[in-house]
């Protein structure tokens, strides 16, 4: 299977794994293995579309295949998205409602997660019955 981002109509994902600060954690890597029950899972890669002009798209697509390739190792079937955006959270909402998810794990790897992010999607998914974690709780 290739590593490249793609989106394939009608197929779900019970969990959205997102990567944003071009690593993956072994912490979200489990977490989402353990939550997505044998579902596809979602990989999105999501950046800020003011460095759209740098190397962030190219970072992002590395962070995408590389968490895909260690969901599939650990027999996780993953799909890959990337998203780079002004809302991330807003494009992440969207995703994640298209995509049927009923859980989005945040990563932060090697960094402070980044509360602002959580909490505006948390906000987004209000009421959806879409639950957003960070890798850490």
């Amino acid at each position: 299977m290739s590593a490249a981002p793609q989106h394939i109509p009608g197929v779900t994902s019970r969990v959205l794994l997102v990567v944003s600060d071009g690593a993956v954690s072994q912490a979200a890597i489990d977490r989402t293995a353990g939550l997505a029950g044998g579902s596809p899972v979602t990989v999105v890669g999501v950046g800020a579309e003011h460095l759209q002009g740098t190397a962030e798209p190219e970072r992002l697509r590395r962070s995408v295949a590389l968490a895909m390739s260690v969901l599939e190792g650990a027999g996780v079937v993953a799909l890959g998205h990337i998203a780079v955006t002004g809302s991330p959270a807003r494009t992440l909402a969207r995703v994640a409602r298209a995509r049927c998810a009923r859980v989005v794990v945040l990563d932060h790897a090697g960094a402070p997660p980044s509360g602002g992010l959580a909490a505006e999607l948390r906000r987004r998914m209000y009421g959806s019955g879409i639950v957003v974690v960070t890798a850490r709780t």
